[in-house]
């Protein structure tokens, strides 16, 4: 079953796209200890190449270059000769390269970058640097770009520089970041496949990650690992995330929704019924979801208690998978109805405090956070004037915990337009995205908190990822609910 759900993958894999970007940089001549910067104009991934002569005299040594690729400004600013984050520096996009003799010199790596530093470390004589190009790679294909068009700078800019955060993400896969991971992701792959049902349209990609997924280990409880690889060969994850195997779920069920490929969606429906009742195996004596704290993630927030959350986002999946069987006329979508009508009462008698109307309880520690609120609208624990209370106060209130990542962002303004507070969504869209755009983002990033531009779940911002495939979903947002 794996090999096969492999060779339906395979058949999927997408064309990258080229194209030459050529930077309009005059030559320049540089010796020891000089630098030169070119600025790409806008972000892109890619391979750089440049043209290295002679001034005076024929060089008749190596030369010693070290080049540098930042994703923003911002960035050529740090200070990259201490590093002090808990993912491996080698992340950081520095090559140290010796060219033997004048001529082209492209770098076999691939990069994610707007600005590239060139500083001379060793070299016998002055030199030149040229023609510089950087071939831009994508499987995006920018003719099937369905426009959006408003009269509104701030909202057009949004939705451009999260198509631009898409389309720099779609390679052989839906990658996480360019920069850094480079893989397959459930998380990213849910929101960039939303996204991307009304940007690109590129339904073979969605597919073939689906089926990547397929493919892979369960961890001991049932779940898939959060992640895959791809290139060169395929391998699971080891991390696996049952918050991520449920918006796997809801990544099959919206594959229905805008794709109509049925036979697809029954294919993997085995699958889907696997890991829900791998979760529903996991609930306790008061009916909640309960698993390990390691096998959560829901944001990067430090200190959030997630068990509020967590189970809203399994109930936000029995909600979209009995919807997408009822829409087939599926004999099995009664037993998820059940135990979403379970699954509700259950949370409202052990997560919601009804004094307070808000979901503060002993299972987070009495921790008041977005996270609870959105997930379990999102869940249907409350709705209607119930919902558009919650979801406001717990906004609102300067001492609540707040999300730290366009993630859960995401799934707060989704929480937003399902209790009917279109306003408010669209402000924090504003707010958060708008806040990136403001920075002069090209992309947007994988984490983002106002007011600390520095925040990094990786204790050090060197490694952040600035063009990030779970920050894409504004485009989502302004195009399915019309917003001009």
């Amino acid at each position: 079953m794996k090999e096969h759900f492999l060779i339906k993958a395979d058949e999927n894999l997408p064309l990258i796209r080229r194209k030459r970007i050529s930077p309009d940089i005059p030559l320049t001549v540089l010796d020891k200890g000089d630098s030169l910067t070119v600025d790409l104009g806008n972000h892109y991934v890619g391979y750089l190449s440049f043209n290295m002569w002679y001034v005076d005299e024929y060089i008749d040594a190596p030369v010693t270059l070290r080049i540098r690729f930042f994703e923003t400004l911002g960035e050529m600013e740090l200070d990259y000769s201490a590093y002090s984050g808990w993912l491996s520096e080698s992340w950081i996009q520095e090559d140290t390269v010796k060219i033997d003799f004048p001529g082209v010199y492209t770098l076999p790596r691939r990069y994610a970058a707007r600005y590239v530093r060139i500083e001379v470390v060793h070299t016998p004589k002055r030199l030149s640097l040229s023609d510089f190009i950087f071939e831009a790679v994508t499987s995006a294909d920018e003719s099937m770009l369905l426009p959006y068009k408003s009269d509104d700078g701030e909202l057009e800019a949004i939705d451009r520089v999260a198509v631009n955060t898409l389309k720099n993400c779609m390679q052989r896969v839906f990658e996480d970041g360019p920069k850094r991971d480079r893989r397959l992701w459930i998380g990213d792959l849910r929101l960039e496949a939303l996204a991307n049902y009304y940007t690109f349209r590129d339904t073979s990609l969605v597919k073939r990650c689906l089926y990547l997924f397929a493919a892979s280990d369960r961890g001991s409880l049932g779940f898939l690992p959060g992640y895959v690889y791809e290139n060169p060969v395929f391998v699971s994850g080891t991390w696996h995330i049952v918050d991520y195997s449920m918006m796997y779920v809801c990544a099959v069920c919206d594959y229905l929704l805008h794709v109509g490929d049925k036979d697809t969606f029954l294919e993997l429906y085995p699958l889907c019924k696997e890991l829900m009742d791998s979760a529903n195996a996991c609930l306790d004596s008061d009916g909640i979801l309960k698993v390990p704290e390691e096998d959560m993630f829901i944001d990067w927030c430090p200190g959030l208690k997630k068990t509020a959350a967590h189970f809203g986002a399994y109930l936000y999946t029995l909600d979209n998978l009995s919807a997408a069987l009822r829409s087939i006329s599926h004999p099995d979508a009664h037993v998820y109805s059940e135990r979403l009508i379970d699954g509700r009462a259950s949370a409202r008698r052990t997560l919601f405090n009804e004094e307070r109307s808000a979901f503060i309880n002993d299972r987070d520690e009495g921790q008041y956070s977005v996270h609870a609120a959105a997930w379990m609208t999102l869940g249907g624990v409350v709705d209607g004037d119930e919902a558009r209370r919650v979801m406001l106060d717990v906004i609102s209130d300067k001492n609540s915990v707040k999300p730290f990542t366009p993630y859960m962002h995401h799934y707060t303004v989704e929480a937003l337009f399902k209790s009917g507070l279109k306003d408010e969504a669209v402000e924090y869209i504003r707010r958060i995205w708008g806040g990136m755009v403001s920075l002069g983002a090209d992309t947007f990033y994988e984490a983002y908190v106002p007011g600390d531009p520095l925040f990094s779940p990786y204790d050090d911002s060197k490694v952040n990822s600035m063009c990030h495939a779970w920050s894409c979903t504004a485009t989502y947002f302004l195009r399915k609910y019309g917003i001009r």
